[in-house]
């Protein structure tokens, strides 16, 4: 949802609308600082801060990057991942790209996961306007059953409505026997305050009131899965709402919601959750 960045950055105001609640439970103290008089005289005024976190520049800048290389990059051809390495034990790996994203975002996470051993990557499009949810769910099935066939199974990424996507399809539509892994980037799981933003069926997806939030909440989830998502996203609002509940979740500084598909230390946190075994330790 890059149209809606910047206006989202709005959210970062201390005391803005989409503050993380803290997890503490302590009861806030009060500011020992004076109140300060606006004119100067006897009359006091509530101290006002408009402080802004120390990460929040950074992810400004990065997340402006992500989005002129995605802007960039989209009416090119998809250039190829190169040749993997493979690793005895894994398997392939399904990515899936975002709302208003495209094939050519995912590269370079697919290139870090086949020199980390992946035999093969499948990059999984569609429509970046207006997708059908549906529609995005059998994309992945049609990507990732034949490759669950010939390997046993597949491990599954996906980015923001891919997330959402991967998600439905392996708790809804029986994707789960054909899944080892599943990785949500910054997957508005909960919806997201921006879905009256959005047109029709889709902002009915983002709502955090809506059926689908409620209906992929409900139960258990069938696979080993793990959320890596930005401290500040401007798009997932508040950003908690990328969660699912009890799985794995890795909270990552200094990176926005695009920018998740291009940073060093998000490719390395995939890598890491798909070599995890079954209990959450170790190798697969």
């Amino acid at each position: 949802m890059p149209c809606i960045a910047i206006l989202g950055l709005r959210g970062y105001r201390a005391g803005g609308p989409f503050r993380e609640r803290p997890t503490s439970s302590a009861r806030p103290q009060p500011d020992p600082r004076p109140a300060v008089a606006a004119d100067g005289g006897g009359s006091k005024l509530a101290p006002l801060s408009l402080a802004v976190p120390a990460h929040v520049p950074l992810v400004v800048v990065r997340e402006a990057e992500a989005m002129l290389r995605t802007a960039l990059t989209a009416p090119l051809p998809v250039p190829r991942l190169g040749t993997p390495a493979p690793v005895a034990g894994q398997p392939p790996v399904i990515l899936v790209h975002g709302l208003m994203g495209h094939r050519g975002q995912l590269v370079p996470l697919g290139r870090a996961l086949l020199a980390a051993g992946a035999p093969e990557v499948e990059l999984v499009g569609y429509p970046a306007v207006r997708p059908r949810f549906e529609d995005v769910v059998d994309r992945i099935a049609a990507a990732a059953e034949p490759l669950a066939r010939r390997h046993g199974r597949v491990d599954l990424v996906g980015h923001s409505l891919g997330a959402l996507a991967g998600h439905a399809w392996i708790k809804e539509f029986g994707g789960a026997p054909h899944v080892g892994r599943f990785v949500s980037l910054g997957g508005p799981h909960a919806g997201t305050a921006w879905h009256r933003a959005l047109p029709g069926a889709l902002g009915r997806l983002f709502d955090p009131q809506g059926a689908w939030v409620r209906r992929l909440a409900d139960g258990e989830e069938p696979v080993p899965t793990t959320v890596i998502r930005a401290r500040f996203d401007h798009q997932v609002l508040p950003p908690v709402r990328a969660a699912i509940p009890g799985a794995r979740e890795v909270v990552l500084q200094g990176h926005g919601h695009t920018g998740l598909l291009f940073a060093s230390a998000v490719h390395e946190a995939v890598i890491a959750a798909l070599r995890r075994g079954p209990e959450g330790d170790g190798p697969r």
